[in-house]
């Protein structure tokens, strides 16, 4: 079983390492090479070349929970929530109802940014990729007070993972001396996804078990991802899949969808009296996505089935009870709560998750090289949905050289972003994150000696590295 669920999460993050989360931190930043894909009506500041692992990374996790939501100190030692002297009241307090993590990836694999007499082009190859999971507060309410209630109502459990390689063509030119505008085109080849989806769950005590009855569906390709059916049933047998085991070049070059996108912007900066004031709007991965019929499709049993309950996690000192091995036993419970029976594969056509960006920018009187600005961002993507308002404060002292820092607020928390950017005649280079953090635990030798954020799992990291061809240019004369 330890192996079953270990591949589970595999196959559910296949390909993630941020539609992907994008830097918000750098919009208001010119020398920023990539402003384009926070608003296609941005040109870059050079010409310039970016080429794979160093052009462009960004890698990206964020929740509304942290580690200290469910580890606690107990008697001198780490124990999880299910220890049975962590309090029940104390430990669901920290839970919001619906309790969401999401990790993304967006890599560069090659750029190049041109500028044209009155327009910048750009041509792009992407890898994206973006999963998210919901935990809702009552399913742990089961875990943790197992037996205080005879009935649970558990809804909206759920993974969703999307992964995707992109190619782009954008445009942004100037219309008047005032008006900038954008589009970009983007191609899109799936490579992995999955929606695992538990829209209601109920969980009914009869005798001495617990009997549960589910509504949802699991929708899955991941190249070299097998689960095989239970013997003489249609059942999937989790505790037997594979994954990378029977290695296919050809399913891993078969794309197992393809799709396209629009993304549309304009940038009006002010004249006269209002000379200073600059607005934008964007709207971001506008489009769909088409799976293919190797798409495998899975449903909830119509028929009830008994589980055991949680109780086969062990808090006794020794490494064979760590933290690590205590999550393994409670996932392998987690997952006797879900049986799915095979459907047949077909494929379907969804829409992309789209994001919307608006903003303002002044620029200081006394020093127009000085600005404060608001950025609101709105990801659309059902139960996963990310709202987030951002202040700023950006300097540019010399062209060569800018640097922002922002507040942001949104429905994982309140965070701080910053943005180093050099842009050199003949390279670019640059740094950043929209999630500031100093709270960290100890380096955690499972993850190669990484530490994690202790009270939220908001972690941002981007930077990157490009080759400018070209002297410094904008759309106007703003300077």
């Amino acid at each position: 079983m330890k192996k079953s669920i270990i591949l589970l999460f595999a196959a559910a993050l296949s390909f993630t390492a941020a539609s992907a989360q994008n830097f918000n931190s750098a919009y208001f930043l010119d020398g920023y090479k990539y402003r384009h894909r926070l608003n296609p009506a941005f040109a870059s500041t050079r010409s310039y070349i970016a080429l794979p692992a160093a052009g462009n990374t960004s890698v990206a996790t964020q929740s509304n929970m942290g580690i200290q939501t469910f580890i606690f100190p107990v008697d001198g030692q780490l124990a999880t929530f299910m220890h049975p002297d962590v309090n029940a009241s104390e430990f669901l307090s920290g839970l919001h109802k619906n309790n969401v993590i999401g990790v993304d990836l967006n890599t560069n694999l090659v750029t190049v940014g041109k500028w044209g007499k009155k327009g910048f082009t750009t041509v792009e190859f992407n890898l994206r990729s973006s999963t998210s999971a919901n935990l809702p507060k009552d399913l742990f309410d089961f875990a943790k007070n197992l037996g205080q209630k005879t009935a649970y109502d558990i809804s909206n459990l759920g993974v969703r993972s999307r992964n995707y390689l992109e190619f782009a063509l954008g445009h942004s030119h100037q219309i008047t001396g005032h008006l900038n505008i954008g589009a970009k085109l983007k191609i899109l080849a799936g490579i992995a996804v999955a929606d695992v989806n538990i829209d209601r769950m109920d969980i009914t005590m009869d005798r001495d078990r617990w009997s549960v009855r589910s509504e949802g569906s699991l929708k899955a390709y991941v190249p070299t991802l097998d689960i095989p059916l239970k013997p003489g049933s249609s059942e999937l047998d989790f505790e037997n899949l594979t994954l990378g085991e029977n290695f296919d070049m050809n399913s891993i070059m078969t794309p197992a969808g393809y799709g396209a996108a629009l993304d549309l912007g304009a940038e009006y900066r002010f004249g006269g009296i209002l000379k200073g004031l600059n607005v934008s709007a964007a709207v971001l991965d506008l489009g769909f996505m088409s799976w293919g019929k190797n798409i495998m499709r899975a449903s909830t049993s119509e028929n009830s089935w008994e589980f055991a309950g949680f109780d086969d996690i062990s808090f006794d000192a020794g490494d064979e009870n760590s933290i690590g091995n205590q999550f393994e036993a409670l996932g392998q419970d987690m997952l006797g709560l879900i049986k799915m029976n095979r459907d047949q594969s077909e494929g379907y056509t969804e829409m992309l998750s789209c994001t919307v960006n608006l903003a303002a920018e002044y620029e200081m009187p006394f020093y127009r090289k000085m600005s404060v600005g608001f950025l609101y961002s709105s990801r659309i993507a059902g139960q996963y949905t990310k709202n987030e308002g951002r202040f700023f404060f950006n300097l540019s002292p010399a062209r060569w050289f800018g640097l922002s820092a922002s507040y942001g607020a949104s429905e994982y928390g309140s965070s701080l972003g910053a943005i180093v950017n050099f842009d050199l005649p003949g390279i670019g280079l640059f740094v950043g994150s929209d999630y500031v953090f100093w709270d960290v635990t100890k380096p955690i030798d499972a993850l190669g000696g990484i530490s994690l954020p202790y009270k939220k799992m908001n972690v941002n990291l981007n930077f990157g590295l490009t080759f400018n061809i070209s002297r410094y240019r904008t759309l106007g004369d703003w300077r």
